[in-house]
């Protein structure tokens, strides 16, 4: 059958080759004091998570302010790729698939999130936008300890990846038992406190020890 549309398929740099994107979980909440701040209980019962297309991808560089907001927030996050096929995977299957880390930012129109809390919606708007999952390079180096971010300059979020609740293989064992995870196939771990706004013009800087940092501006 021919295809009426020849679509690329994106793809972020992994070492000397590149890494095409299938899809991309976003798990929620996974730092209790990011859940403080956005005054909720963290679930330590099973992970939280959400959905972005894999056209939501963007490489670090000159970010878009959305349409549609007037509230646009940073969140930092550990990026995990999945390298392997995983169904109802172990630990340690979960663990072995994880080809791969990088840095990452989830940008949330953070307006209508609210809106769509207040009416029990979807956050489909408020998250899954154009280039509003910012990855830098993945390496297959190891992550770790710390996470933060800059914005102008200033420190605005600053943890530790042992601060999340569920690590990283747990959380790839669960959704593995929720999807068939290929190759191709990402991860956003959560972000810790110390989110808030964007405004056209401001310049970020996100680093993971050990991984390749990242750099953004909001045009």
């Amino acid at each position: 059958m021919t295809s009426l549309f020849d679509l690329p398929c994106p793809a972020i740099p992994l070492d000397d080759a590149e890494f095409p994107v299938r899809r991309i979980f976003c798990i929620g909440r996974n730092y209790a004091d990011h859940a403080a701040e956005m005054g909720v209980a963290a679930d330590r019962d099973k992970p939280f998570f959400f959905t972005k297309s894999a056209h939501a991808l963007a490489l670090p560089g000159a970010i878009p302010y959305p349409p549609g907001t007037a509230d646009l927030h940073h969140e930092v996050e550990l990026v995990l790729a999945i390298g392997a096929p995983l169904f109802s995977a172990t630990t340690a299957q979960a663990a072995a698939a994880i080809i791969a880390r990088a840095v990452g930012l989830d940008l949330t129109r953070r307006d209508l999130q609210a809106e769509a809390k207040d009416k029990r919606r979807p956050w489909d708007a408020a998250k899954d936008f154009e280039s509003s999952a910012v990855i830098a390079p993945l390496s297959r180096a190891a992550a770790g300890p710390g996470i933060r971010l800059s914005v102008n300059g200033a420190v605005r979020q600053d943890g530790k990846l042992s601060e999340m609740i569920f690590d990283e293989a747990a959380l790839v064992v669960y959704l593995s038992k929720l999807y068939h995870l290929q190759p191709g196939d990402l991860v956003m771990t959560g972000t810790p406190a110390g989110v808030g706004a964007l405004q056209p013009g401001d310049r970020i800087d996100a680093k993971i020890d050990g991984l390749p940092p990242l750099s953004a501006q909001i045009t």
